[in-house]
């Protein structure tokens, strides 16, 4: 197994505003590799995939690349299973955006960009933006800079932006492009899913697009596989297999619940698969789109 989406924290070393809300009281702490790994337990696990945490973004971003840069030399150096690349922070609209890449780029763990873009003009959580950036011409014009760097992009968006999201994407061919969690489905406030299911149709038809099956207690909790296997088997469906990828977003998924009984939910729903298109989903499409 690869999990493309693992957060590593280190509150002496970074502020993450996002962590100072109440809501994640239960997650204001430090998650090393030797947490995850013990979290992970007995799963056979070939590496796995930080994705940047939301440093303060005041902060120069590179630093949080090379202090993953940095555990992944220790724990090699111990023989021990280790973050295998990054997607890593920077603000797409920044004027200096051009040199942010190549510093982040200089290491060589570096394999994408997230800059989150779910938008929400009356949220007071410091992780969801109140701007725009989709129909900000500066964050488009910093998005089609990714592709001279040879970069990917996670997308973290809302069911009701995934389809200008993919008008955008689809004139940048050259950045492969995955949706992260799921696509944020949301059966409280989308009755149906239909939302969901339009935007989510929208970037399938993209082949440069990718889906990552993260985040699974968003689907609700207590996690059940009657509730995941709809929404799981709608996204095998529009984008294959080979399009899509496990990842599990802990510490953040631990309130949920621990890392075995979520693995086990989450495998449970792909029990219909043949082993060649499990394998996809849990590594092979993993190595490909982030070129481990």
């Amino acid at each position: 197994m690869i999990d493309t989406h693992v957060h590593h924290f280190d509150l002496e070393r970074f502020r993450y505003p996002w962590l100072e809300d109440p809501e994640f009281d239960e997650l204001r702490r430090d998650y090393s590799p030797e947490q995850y790994r013990a979290d992970a337990g007995d799963h056979e696990l070939e590496g796995w995939v930080h994705v940047q945490a939301e440093v303060d973004h005041a902060a120069d971003p590179v630093r949080e690349t090379a202090w993953i840069t940095t555990l992944t030399e220790q724990a090699a150096a111990a023989g021990e299973p280790a973050p295998l690349a990054c997607v890593v922070f920077a603000d797409l609209r920044s004027g200096d955006l051009e040199q942010v890449l190549e510093r982040q780029c200089a290491h060589p763990l570096t394999r994408g960009v997230r800059h989150e873009v779910w938008c929400d003009p009356e949220s007071i959580r410091a992780d969801i933006p109140r701007e725009d950036m989709l129909s900000d011409p500066d964050w488009v014009r910093g998005y089609r800079r990714l592709a001279d760097f040879g970069l990917s992009f996670d997308l973290l968006a809302f069911p009701r932006q995934l389809g200008q999201a993919a008008d955008i994407f689809a004139d940048v061919p050259g950045v492969p492009v995955v949706l992260d969690h799921f696509g944020v489905p949301d059966p409280d406030g989308d009755p149906g899913l239909e939302t969901w299911r339009a935007g989510v149709a929208a970037l399938a038809r993209l082949p440069h697009a990718y889906a990552k099956l993260s985040g699974l207690s968003m689907l609700g909790t207590p996690r059940a596989a009657e509730r995941a296997r709809p929404v799981i088997a709608e996204l095998l469906e529009l984008f294959g297999p080979r399009r899509c990828m496990f990842g599990s977003n802990f510490p953040v998924e631990r309130p949920g619940g621990d890392f075995p009984s979520m693995y086990e939910v989450f495998l449970e729903t792909l029990g219909e698969l043949s082993a060649a298109d499990r394998d996809e989903v849990l590594s092979g499409t993993a190595r490909r789109f982030y070129r481990l």
